[in-house]
């Protein structure tokens, strides 16, 4: 049963106990070093912890800053949330999503992109040989402005706390399975679509939809907030 709650933005902490949690950074490693791969499209947008409890909904930014606006999005997490306490872990981006991140779409099926989702770049640049340096290059280059006066939808992408219980020493893969149950999609809010290798297969579709790059996290990993994961990485999802 969805939980009874605000959606209303405020700025007071809703989850006390992980106010001073950042989003864990991104390694280095070679993704042929990540030995239980899960991957998904690399989400640009504004990255931010999303809480949810009672009190209402709150966004922080990776500084730990609260998000201002969004009211409606605010309104769109609650009202999918299946549960009384969240803490997320995702991206804010411009809405609509349509079926950006539809697990259920056939690769071969895939319409061509909108002059919207090729303009609004979610995922650009190259990471070459200088790894380290390209990386850091494409971070910042997949951070845009987002318009207040215009729809926010959020993408969910890990699920560290629930319900009164931290998560950070669960394997990813059963945080993301826990995710799954506590998040409905809906048009505004979604939970990003991930494949086990091989997935080839799917690099014709997200590069359809502007992805250039994919995260690549090993499904045992745990979540270290404010910290850098070598069992997080990133690829450029080869041109075909």
């Amino acid at each position: 049963m969805t939980a009874s709650r605000s959606g209303t933005r405020t700025d007071e902490p809703v989850l006390p106990v992980t106010r001073h949690w950042r989003p864990m950074a991104f390694g280095f490693k070679s993704t042929r070093r990540i030995h239980e791969p899960i991957c998904e499209p690399l989400w640009g947008g504004e990255r931010v912890f999303v809480e949810v409890a009672a009190d209402g909904v709150r966004m922080r930014d990776v500084e730990g800053e609260v998000v201002a606006g969004f009211d409606p999005l605010h309104d769109a997490i609650a009202d999918s949330s299946e549960a009384e306490e969240l803490l997320l872990d995702g991206y804010v981006l411009p809405a609509p999503l349509g079926d950006l991140i539809d697990q259920s779409a056939m690769i071969d099926n895939v319409p061509a992109p909108s002059v919207g989702q090729m303009t609004r770049q979610f995922v650009v640049g190259n990471l070459g040989q200088a790894r380290h340096r390209d990386q850091l290059d494409a971070a910042q280059s997949r951070v845009f402005n987002l318009d207040l006066d215009e729809p926010a939808a959020f993408v969910a992408v890990d699920l560290l706390w629930l319900d009164g219980v931290p998560l950070l020493d669960i394997p990813l893969g059963e945080r993301k399975r826990l995710l799954d149950t506590v998040i409905r999609d809906q048009e505004l809010v979604r939970r990003s679509a991930f494949v086990h290798p091989p997935v080839e297969a799917w690099y014709r579709q997200w590069r359809a939809f502007g992805f250039r790059e994919i995260a690549v996290k090993d499904a045992n990993s745990r979540y270290v907030p404010g910290g850098e994961s070598d069992l997080w990485t990133t690829a450029t999802i080869p041109r075909r």
